[in-house]
């Protein structure tokens, strides 16, 4: 019965947002303004471009080949927007009148971080696809604490959203865990074919580069995803779990032919991927697991999941999730709660429902 009435809490709760979505913006559309127009944010614009319920109010980036020129034509859309690209950050600052800004220049927040200090004391509520910004509390502390109080400080909402991390390599997982009685271990498999990939993720892979560069980017940070252990931390901060450590491995995956991308030629003997592989241990046992298998030509591309527990779930999703389209869907789909959701720092369970905060207790 317990169950059952948190259930029932969980439903009023949504109810209520939903009223709250609907008259936040009662009588008008709702106004999105786009930091970033690389390759996330252009499939953001394809999305929104197709919404009758959100006007694409500003957009802002840093090429000066896009600079001065109508959004639509910027992304190829075959018609104006109305919208000419700025590259001066004050129009979002005080120059439009925006409720969500969607923020995609970086995955580091070395660089993202800047740019979204100015905006969250303005007021402004962002999504972003900074993946270093999913779940930075255990990796980037001070960083998060300092986001989370300017943010609250100024009544803005701040979320990070993506395809990996924010989605297939935490909230999947523990969206399906709370099927369960009992979770024992969650083990994550990403197999991607980069043939298919955009040149942004392609490079992230140090495609093109010897063995021995890439070793050396990879103990930089320079390659490989930069966020794969605080997928593991969100998992485990979720399922209120206390890891006794962490590790992360990544090697090189070498090329057995000549390939031709659009962005590069890559050698046989050189780079053609990378296996990146990120561990949990509660104890001696593995209790979160997330393996990422990234190469050019990859066979029997997909996304698997293993929950390990009362019953045992399997997840498979053939052909895998494409990394960009997946993250613009995630950013488009969650303005209407990010218009409305409580100021600070949030994460992608926080837009779930109460589900995955429930699985641990």
């Amino acid at each position: 019965m317990l169950w059952l009435a948190r259930q029932q809490e969980d439903l009023e709760a949504d109810r209520l947002l939903g009223e709250q979505e609907r008259r936040a913006t009662r009588g008008r559309r709702l106004r999105a303004a786009l930091y970033g127009v690389g390759d996330v944010g252009k499939q953001v614009v394809a999305l929104l471009a197709r919404r009758p319920d959100v006007q694409i109010v500003a957009a802002l980036d840093a090429d000066p080949l896009k600079v001065g020129r109508d959004l639509g034509d910027v992304v190829r859309l075959g018609r104006t927007l109305g919208v000419t690209v700025s590259c001066d950050p004050e129009l979002l600052i005080g120059g439009v009148d925006t409720d969500v800004v969607i923020h995609a220049t970086s995955p580091y927040l070395s660089v993202a971080s800047p740019q979204l200090l100015p905006l969250l004391a303005s007021g402004k509520s962002v999504i972003s696809a900074c993946d270093e910004l999913v779940y930075p509390w255990a990796s980037h502390p001070d960083m998060a604490t300092r986001l989370d109080a300017t943010a609250q400080g100024a009544g803005a909402a701040l979320l990070a959203v993506g395809a990996s991390p924010g989605f297939v390599t935490d909230a999947l997982p523990l969206f399906l865990a709370a099927a369960c009685s009992e979770v024992e271990a969650l083990l994550v498999t990403r197999v991607i074919d980069l043939a298919k990939e955009p040149a942004a993720v392609q490079a992230a892979a140090g495609l093109g580069m010897t063995l021995d560069a890439f070793r050396e980017a990879a103990d930089q940070g320079a390659v490989g995803l930069p966020a794969l252990l605080d997928s593991v931390a969100l998992m485990a901060a979720k399922l209120g779990w206390r890891l006794d450590r962490s590790v992360e491995m990544i090697e090189p995956i070498r090329a057995t032919k000549r390939w031709e991308t659009e962005a590069t030629i890559v050698g046989a003997g050189r780079v053609a991927g990378l296996r990146q592989l990120a561990r949990g241990y509660r104890g001696d046992a593995e209790a979160l697991r997330v393996d990422v298998i990234a190469f050019l030509g990859a066979p029997d591309p997909h996304e698997a999941i293993v929950v390990r527990g009362r019953p045992q779930i399997s997840a498979r999703i053939d052909g895998g999730i494409p990394s960009h389209l997946a993250t613009a869907a995630l950013m488009v789909h969650a303005l209407p709660a990010v218009a409305v959701a409580p100021p600070g720092l949030l994460n992608v369970t926080d837009l779930l429902g109460t589900y995955a905060d429930r699985i641990g207790s």
